[in-house]
C-alpha cells in the first residue's frame, strides 16, 4: 500500500535499504530541483535525479556520508549552474583534496561551480570551487548565525543543529513553507474581483524581486468593478490566505545518545511528520551503541515517544544484523499515531562475479551465443 504523506510541494524518497548508505532525496516540485541529504555510494541513483540536484546538505563526512561525492561531481560538473553544499566544519577542505585528485585542464566556461557552507553554531562560512577556473578555491563573504535556518527558498526551509558522533554531526530538519492558497469567499466578502493583480500578489507573497510596485486590485463598488490601490498589500496577503498546514521532514543520522544531543534532537524535531532516524544496533547491543556513538532501538523509542511523529523511518542498521531484521522492527514501541515506515535491507544491487561476465561475438545474437 502506498504511503500517502501530507506534503503538498515536497517529494521525500529514501534511495537506501536498511543497511545500506543513508541518503535521501527530497523533490520540490514547483522549482523541479531535487536536494540531497548525505552522500555514500549513489551509483545506482540515475543520472536525470543526480543532474536535477542543486543543494547538497552533508551530515558529517564518514566515507558512508560522503564518498558519493565523486559521482556527483562527475555529473554536475560540467553543468552550468551552481551547486550549494551544507556541512560541517571542514567540508571546504575535504571537497578540496577531492577536486585536486583528478586533472582539469580541459575546464570550459561554461562549467558550473560548487558553492561550500560550513555549519558552525555561530557562524557560516564559505567559499567557491570555480569549474571555468579548473575549480580554483575562492572565499566568499560569511554570515553570523542567529537561528537554526540554514537554507531557504520559497517552497521549504532546512534547520541544523550539531550533534556529537565524535566528530560534529549535523541533523536536518525541512520545513515546508506556506504556500500561495486564496480563501475564495474571502474574496468574495471584501467584493474583490479576479484578475492580474492576484498573480502580482502571489509574486509578493514569495518576496520576488520587481515585485514592490504599487499594487492595484479589481473591485466591485456600487455594481461597477473598479481599479483600486491598496495601501498594505501585506496585510491584503494576511486576509485572503486560506489557513493551511504545513509538513515536516526530521532527518537524523549517526549520533550517540548523550543528554545533550538528546535535548537538541528534541528541540529540532518537535513535531516534525516524517523523521528518518538511524537505528544501529538492537537493545542488547546499547553498550557497543555508546562506546561508537550511535542509536540503538531503546534509544529511539525514547526520542519516539518524545517526538511523536506522524511517520517514523529507521534505517543505517548495522550490517552485522543481516539476518536479523525482525529483530528491529519487534523492539521498536511507537506511541499511538506513529506509523513503523519499513525498507527492504538492501536496494542497490548486488556485486557480480567474474563468472557471470562473458564475453560477446559480434554478429552473432545474444541468446545463440555460448558461455
Amino acid at each position: 500500500m502506498t504511503v500517502r504523506f501530507p506534503f503538498r510541494n515536497l517529494e521525500p524518497t529514501f534511495f537506501a535499504g536498511l543497511f545500506d548508505d543513508p541518503l535521501l532525496l527530497v523533490r520540490v516540485r514547483p522549482a523541479g530541483s531535487n536536494l540531497l541529504f548525505d552522500c555514500g555510494q549513489v551509483h545506482h541513483v540515475a543520472k536525470r535525479v543526480l543532474t536535477a540536484l542543486d543543494t547538497l546538505f552533508i551530515s558529517h563526512t564518514h566515507m558512508d556520508h560522503w564518498m558519493g561525492i565523486d559521482s556527483v561531481i562527475r555529473q554536475l560538473h560540467a553543468s552550468p549552474k551552481t551547486i550549494d553544499l551544507f556541512g560541517p566544519p571542514g567540508l571546504a577542505d575535504k571537497l578540496q583534496h577531492k577536486l585536486s585528485g583528478y586533472d582539469w585542464n580541459l575546464a570550459d566556461d561554461y562549467w558550473g561551480n560548487f558553492r561550500v557552507h560550513e555549519i558552525y553554531p555561530d557562524k557560516i562560512d564559505r567559499c567557491l570551487f570555480s569549474g571555468p577556473e579548473s575549480f580554483r578555491r575562492q572565499p566568499l563573504d560569511g554570515h553570523r548565525r542567529d537561528d537554526r535556518i540554514i537554507y531557504r527558498t520559497p517552497h521549504l526551509q532546512v534547520a541544523a543543529e550539531t550533534c556529537e558522533h565524535r566528530v560534529a554531526s549535523l541533523i536536518f530538519r525541512i520545513d515546508e513553507q506556506p504556500t500561495f492558497l486564496i480563501d475564495t469567499e474571502r474574496l468574495q466578502q471584501l467584493n474583490l474581483v479576479p484578475g492580474p493583480w492576484l498573480g502580482q500578489l502571489k509574486r509578493r507573497f514569495f518576496r520576488e524581486a520587481g515585485e514592490q510596485a504599487e499594487l492595484k486590485v479589481l473591485k466591485r463598488e456600487a455594481g461597477e468593478i473598479r481599479e483600486v490601490s491598496v495601501a498594505d498589500p501585506d496585510g491584503l496577503i494576511r486576509q485572503l490566505q486560506r489557513p493551511q498546514q504545513q509538513a515536516s521532514i526530521g532527518y537524523v543520522s549517526d549520533v550517540g545518545f548523550t543528554a545533550e544531543n538528546k535535548e537538541r534532537i528534541c528541540e529540532l524535531m518537535q513535531g516534525v511528520d516524517l523523521l528518518l532516524c538511524e537505528c544501529t544496533f538492537l537493545r542488547a547491543a546499547k553498550e557497543k551503541a555508546r562506546t561508537s556513538y550511535h542509536l540503538c532501538t531503546d534509544d529511539i523509542n525514547q526520542l519516539l515517544v518524545e517526538l511523536r511523529p506522524r511517520f517514523f523511518l529507521p534505517m543505517h542498521l548495522s550490517k552485522t544484523y543481516s539476518r536479523r531484521t525482525g529483530e528491529l522492527y519487534r523492539e521498536l514501541s511507537p506511541p499511538a499515531g506513529t506509523e513503523i515506515l519499513q525498507i527492504p535491507p538492501q536496494l542497490t544491487p548486488r556485486p557480480l562475479q567474474t563468472r557471470e561476465i562473458a564475453w560477446q561475438r559480434y554478429g552473432i545474437p545474444l541468446e545463440n551465443q555460448i558461455t
